[in-house]
């Protein structure tokens, strides 16, 4: 019979033989700033799933399982490629995401470091992935993966729109979002984190909508939310104790496209290539 010690001693060393777990981050591209990440694809105006777990509550019901691999695409296509910050404003990975952000306030935050808040449809992108999964883990609500599980807390509107203390003091007594990165499952197949759950984050809506602004990613205590589960029902200028925002740009050349356009800024000739 084999000593139980010595069987636990040489399972941990066989472990430490193991390799890590698989990072769900591919890494940054030459594209894109060290802090945000690159995502490219088409992206249609519609998808279908197919729910096989609806859920009610109240007057709503919501579904936390799809069934899985099955998507229909509708509408117009759209090629994408933009750079997208890897965690919700401020960008830091650890950090406490910003909330009472309006889409203004949003607007002007990633203006003010060169960037802007990113277009629904790129959103949608980043989140679904390739594989057009409904959340951006994957196909079937989980809500220990994101931040997403927490019970809802009865907000005091009066002094959240109070001024100065009595207002911050509301926001810390809902505050229920964890800092950026601090769920690694919680990510896209393209390293965007967060995306479900923690804060809901402005964007800049498609066409059609009443407003320039959307809300997406629902928060901690929404685990239903999806990657399609936008909020167009407010004004630029809404803020609550748990909207924040994340910011995107252009990706900058690469390879000969990066040396023609640095060879025209010196005021040369083209460089060649296709």
């Amino acid at each position: 019979m084999i000593d139980p010690l010595l069987g636990l001693g040489a399972l941990a060393i066989a472990m430490l033989g193991l390799p890590a777990a698989p990072s769900l981050d591919p890494g940054p591209s030459p594209a894109c700033p060290a802090d945000m990440r690159l995502v490219t694809g088409t992206h249609r105006d519609e998808v279908q799933h197919v729910c096989v777990e609806p859920v009610k509550s109240g007057k709503a019901t919501h579904c936390f399982a799809y069934w899985e691999d099955i998507t229909a695409e509708e509408g117009p296509s759209t090629e994408i490629s933009v750079c997208m910050d890897q965690f919700e404003a401020p960008n830091q990975r650890g950090a406490k995401p910003l909330v009472m952000q309006s889409f203004e306030t949003a607007t002007a935050w990633c203006a003010a470091r060169g960037k802007r808040v990113c277009a629904e449809q790129e959103w949608e992108l980043a989140c679904e992935g390739p594989e057009r999964r409904p959340l951006a883990y994957g196909w079937r609500v989980d809500k220990a993966v994101c931040n997403s599980g927490k019970a809802w807390r009865p907000v005091d509107e009066r002094k959240l729109g109070a001024s100065g203390e009595v207002a911050q003091r509301e926001v810390e007594r809902l505050w229920q979002g964890a800092p950026s990165g601090s769920h690694p499952g919680c990510a896209s197949t393209f390293g965007i984190f967060d995306m479900m759950g923690n804060v809901e984050e402005w964007v800049a809506s498609r066409r059609g909508r009443r407003w320039p602004g959307a809300l997406m990613g629902g928060f901690w205590a929404k685990p239903w939310t999806g990657c399609r589960g936008t909020n167009d029902a407010h004004d630029p200028k809404f803020v609550f104790y748990e909207t924040g925002f994340r910011c995107c740009t252009d990706p900058r050349p690469t390879g000969v496209a990066a040396a023609r356009e640095e060879n025209e800024e010196r005021g040369g000739r083209p460089a060649s290539g296709p």
